[in-house]
Formats: C-alpha cells, sequence, structure tokens
C-alpha cells in the first residue's frame, strides 16, 4: 500500500488526516480520504496544491499502469515523492509570494505600563493606530521586508501622587517606522522612534506639573521575533520584561501591564 505522509508535523491550522493510501495494485485512493485532505486545509488554495500533489502520484500510476508503478524499486519510489514536494514547495512559495504582494498587512500597537512605588502609581497609554505596510516580495527570495510609517501618542491614564488624584492633559507623539520581516510561516518586526513637539501635563489638587519632552528623541529595537505569520495575530509581551522596566524597577518602583502588537493580514480578494 503505498501511503501519502506528511514530512513534518502538520502546519498549523491543519486538521486533516495525516496519510492517505492508496491500495497496493491499484491507481486509487478513497474520495473519503481526499474529501479530508481538502475540509481540513488551511484555505481553498493550500488544499488545491496539495490535492494537486496526490493528483499527480495517481495519474503517473494510470500512465504506467498499476503493475510498472507498483513494481518500482523503493529508491525509484523516493525520487518520486521527492519530484512531487518539490512541487508543492514550489506552488506555495508562489502563493505566500502572491498574499504578499497582493494582499494589505497592517500593524498596530497598544501599551498601558503601570508603575507604582511609594506615594505613587500613574498608568500611561500609549497607542500606535494600525499602519499599512508596503512592500514586494523578492524574487529568488524565500523572505521579504515590508515597511510602514505611523504615529504614536503617549498620554497619562490615571494618576494618584501623595494620595492624590490627578487629571493629566496633553500627549507625546512619535513618528513611528516599522519593518515586518517574514517567510510566510513566521514573522519578525522591528521599530524605529523619533520625539515630535508633545507635552504632558499634570494637574493634583494644591499642585501643577508639566513634562517637557527633549525634541528629536529617538530610539530603535526589536519589537518582537520568530511570531508565527497568520492572518490575525495578537502578540502579548508582559511589560516588566521590557528594558526600560528593568531600568524603572532599579529605582524601587514596580512595572506592569501588557504591550500587544495586532498583525493583521487581508488576502487577495477578501
Amino acid at each position: 500500500m503505498r501511503t501519502f505522509k506528511l514530512p513534518h508535523n502538520p502546519a498549523y491550522g491543519y486538521s486533516g488526516p495525516l496519510t492517505v493510501d492508496m491500495k497496493f495494485g491499484s491507481c486509487e485512493q478513497k474520495p473519503a480520504d481526499l474529501e479530508a485532505l481538502r475540509a481540513g486545509s488551511q484555505c481553498k488554495e493550500i488544499a488545491d496544491i496539495t490535492l494537486a500533489h496526490e493528483a499527480a502520484h495517481r495519474e503517473r500510476c494510470a500512465r504506467e499502469t498499476a503493475a510498472v508503478y507498483w513494481d518500482r524499486l523503493p529508491s525509484q519510489i523516493a525520487a518520486e515523492e521527492a519530484e512531487r514536494y518539490r512541487e508543492q514547495a514550489n506552488a506555495m512559495r508562489a502563493q505566500l509570494k502572491r498574499i504578499v504582494d497582493e494582499g494589505t498587512i497592517t500593524v498596530a500597537a497598544k501599551m498601558e505600563p503601570r508603575i507604582k512605588g511609594p506615594q505613587f502609581d500613574v498608568t500611561y497609554s500609549f497607542v500606535m493606530p494600525s499602519i499599512q505596510m508596503e512592500g514586494k516580495s523578492s524574487p529568488g527570495s524565500d523572505s521579504w521586508t515590508v515597511n510602514g510609517k505611523g504615529k504614536q501618542s503617549g498620554k497619562i491614564k490615571n494618576a494618584k501622587i501623595g494620595g492624590m488624584t490627578c487629571k493629566s492633559s496633553g500627549q507625546l507623539n512619535d513618528d513611528i517606522d516599522m519593518a515586518l520581516d517574514t517567510d510566510g510561516f513566521v514573522m519578525s518586526l522591528k521599530s524605529k522612534s523619533k520625539g515630535r513637539p508633545g507635552d504632558v501635563k499634570l494637574r493634583c489638587m494644591g499642585g501643577y506639573g508639566m513634562s517637557m519632552r527633549p525634541q528629536g528623541e529617538v530610539g530603535s529595537g526589536e519589537v518582537f521575533a520568530a511570531e508565527r505569520f497568520a492572518s490575525e495575530a495578537d502578540i502579548s509581551q508582559d511589560v516588566s520584561t521590557m528594558p526600560f522596566a528593568k531600568i524603572v524597577t532599579q529605582g524601587g518602583m514596580s512595572v506592569s501591564g501588557k504591550h500587544t502588537v495586532t498583525v493583521r493580514l487581508v488576502c487577495p480578494g477578501e
């Protein structure tokens, strides 16, 4: 019995059978198995590519006759299987490139760190609205980069200082450059920021304060790495693990909260 079996663990989202058998001495596979393979695939395009792999086996068997097909050496059977997988990989690569070239990728981010210490409890809010990424896949390359430009605003969401509840106004502003690298399966994101004019004011009972931010302040770094590339992915990080939090905690303060980046892929035609 000839057996089709995935060479590695199934890709994320695949729920079909791990094997599709061809009965020894025949060129047929069970329609129910092929339908389960189609239904369990992540999308129509991937199903079409995988089913074409199986159809090529059946076509060769019918062309050569079942007697000849099943009388081959193991090395000949392995060589045919390798060729089918090369064709399947090339088709998948072309499909992934089409999705990146013709689809739309957006990136948005939100972080709300809460910093607490003696007589100090402040929650900040940093929001980067959705940025549309632009770029094309590179011929001959299995990975590519898309870039986007956007803006981030930073405000004080809640503040309690010295037992007093304070009200804030104003915001900090940043220009953001994003670069997302992907091979269609995993992705990494890098960011660069540059401060723009903007100040935060804080009014407490019996007092008033204002933060004057240095103009043109810059920063850069990796936002995340080797995350699964999907049609919608929310990548969350505990703020306490971020570099700035480690500096803050050295001063006797605690840091909590989440930093969430949302990457969305709208496929062509959707």
